[in-house]
């Protein structure tokens, strides 16, 4: 059934072979993944790799020669800690990749076609779209009965629509914060072509959208109740978090299915509850197809153009993320309904003899709750100014003892929030609702801040030390600690008091296989792995530590840069 020139990894050269979410969720989008997991025409579990916790001699007779504490297989790894802490996943997914080679007489059907795309979230989404638009015969696999859409934002930073608004930036600073938020272990030649190319691949994306009024996407932050803002970034915080934001005419939780309207349409083969398992290569390492699950079992597909991994991140596979990510940087809770993703492009990837981002991985962070609320730690300490971009915020609290940290406001907090409200505040939901979130049945309540912090089980003279101290610089207007804005800070004096615990939040995993300006996938020589494509979260080179929230809808803004790029490239045009 299989052309002969087509094989499994177990049949690439030696050196060619592998080793083995920001936006709010709708009810609707998450009810559609649970949905998804019940009805998987899927492969059959694969363990993710080893315990982690057996790498007593990781890395074998090389390791043992060098001396050195290190492993290329992170199956094997271990992660060297001074605090203990629980790495959790959003949940325990049904992984579809096949590590083993699937014989050809397991294969019931073979098609011919040019590009298949694996996933359906935004960066498939784009993907599918514009291969076809190029007059290429494209069919769309997806694991879960429904595509994935999270979040109802598009950014860049010289669409139309910026233009509409009257928005332009700097660019160099923009670039500037990126490679310090990535720590400088970022592709810059990435960020350069987002910055090159973004405005371009918007136009195209929203130009399918029904409603062409540009005054019906405004920017995120003057969504709110600042509709007149237009300064580049929010100049009250710390850092700079740029207000390239806008948001889509349409609700979250809507947007899969029409985007699943517009491909079909545009000639796109979509199949559901299909998902990709393992990669097709010749003889020389060229990805010549894909073979994936059906309702009937695998079949192949043979693609003259290529294979586009589009197959999101791996917050449902426990394994990768032990492996994967410093356990400090694994969130204390989860935010995603993207119950598919296990992981299963970026193995399948690594098969093949692709390159990942080193370890370790990032991870998309959100604090709980996005008030800038005064922080405490478990020590009853303040450690952070509360008014920073999300991912900021969200590792600091990572960075505490225990990893979560308490938010504290008093009885008078309804009246007093006008302090805090700004544009990147007002835009995200009403005043009633962070009020209501800050003094709900979750909050620990008392009258006196020593009861408080008995209930919070923090040191009481040292919580008590901490919001006399927060009290004096909020009368004076200068936090002389942490540098919040003077102007925004809220006295805590009025009973009753409350605190909320609080984790970072996961969004999702950020990183992923190594890819150019092209979104090929580069082997660990870093040079191209033919026929084989990378887009979203499953590719890297961008991110380190975590998301830069600060660089607002970065993320979906990239996925839709990337779907656009490898149309342009397999239609035959300039990437």
């Amino acid at each position: 059934m299989e052309n002969e020139k087509n094989t499994t990894q177990a049949n690439l050269p030696e050196a060619r072979r592998g080793v083995s979410r920001r936006g709010f969720l709708s009810g609707a989008a998450l009810a559609a993944g649970a949905a998804a997991v019940a009805g998987l025409a899927g492969c059959a579990p694969q363990a993710a790799g080893e315990a982690a916790g057996e790498a007593s001699t990781a890395g074998g007779d090389a390791m043992a020669a060098t001396g050195a504490m290190q492993t290329t297989d992170p199956s094997k790894a271990v992660w060297p800690v001074v605090e203990e802490v629980e790495v959790g996943s959003a949940g325990e997914g049904e992984i579809a990749f096949v590590a083993e080679p699937i014989a050809a007489d397991e294969i019931t059907a073979t098609h011919d076609v040019d590009v298949v795309v694996c996933g359906l979230g935004p960066a498939g989404d784009a993907a599918a779209l514009a291969c076809a638009e190029q007059g290429l015969k494209v069919v769309a696999v997806e694991k879960q009965n429904r595509g994935n859409y999270n979040s109802a934002t598009i950014g860049g930073t010289n669409s139309k629509l910026h233009e509409h608004w009257g928005m332009t930036y700097d660019t160099d600073a923009w670039i500037a914060d990126a490679m310090v938020d990535n720590a400088f272990q970022g592709d810059m030649t990435l960020f350069k072509h987002f910055l090159e190319k973004n405005g371009e691949a918007v136009d195209w994306y929203i130009s399918h959208f029904d409603n062409q009024n540009l005054d019906d996407y405004p920017l995120t932050f003057a969504a709110g109740d600042f509709p007149d803002f237009r300064d580049e970034w929010d100049k009250t915080a710390l850092s700079r978090s740029w207000n390239t934001s806008l948001n889509l005419p349409y609700p979250p939780g809507e947007l899969a299915d029409i985007l699943a309207g517009i491909l079909t349409e545009a000639g796109v083969e979509i199949r559901f509850n299909t998902p990709a398992c393992q990669l097709v290569t010749d003889d020389a390492g060229k990805v010549t197809g894909v073979i994936v699950k059906g309702e009937g079992g695998y079949e192949q597909y043979n693609c003259a153009k290529g294979v586009v991994l589009a197959t999101g991140g791996y917050e449902f596979n426990q394994q990768m993320l032990k492996e994967r990510c410093r356990p400090r940087g694994v969130p204390g809770a989860w935010l995603t309904g993207a119950f598919g993703n296990t992981g299963d492009g970026l193995q399948m990837g690594i098969a093949v003899g692709a390159a990942e981002d080193e370890f370790p991985q990032p991870i998309m962070l959100d604090p709980e709750q996005l008030m800038p609320y005064l922080r405490v730690n478990k020590l009853g300490k303040r450690f952070t100014p509360e008014y920073e971009p999300y991912g900021h915020l969200a590792m600091a609290i990572q960075a505490q003892p225990g990893t979560y940290d308490f938010y504290v406001v008093d009885g008078a907090i309804a009246e007093k929030i006008d302090k805090i409200w700004t544009p990147s505040s007002s835009c995200y939901g009403p005043k009633e609702v962070w009020v209501g979130a800050a003094t709900s049945e979750n909050a620990l309540k008392a009258d006196t801040l020593e009861e408080l912090a008995e209930l919070m089980k923090v040191p009481a003279d040292e919580f008590v030390a901490t919001i006399n101290r927060w009290n004096e610089m909020a009368a004076a207007g200068k936090d002389g600690d942490f540098n919040f804005p003077g102007e925004m800070m809220m006295t805590i004096d009025t009973p009753p008091f409350y605190a909320t615990k609080e984790h970072a939040d996961g969004l999702c995993t950020a990183g992923g296989l190594l890819v150019d300006t092209a979104c090929r996938v580069l082997d660990k020589e870093r040079q191209p792995i033919e026929g084989l494509f990378a887009a979203g979260i499953v590719s890297g080179g961008m991110f380190y530590n975590t998301y830069p929230h600060n660089l607002n809808c970065l993320s979906h803004t990239r996925n839709c840069l990337m779907g656009y790029t490898i149309g342009q490239v397999l239609g035959g045009k300039e990437a």
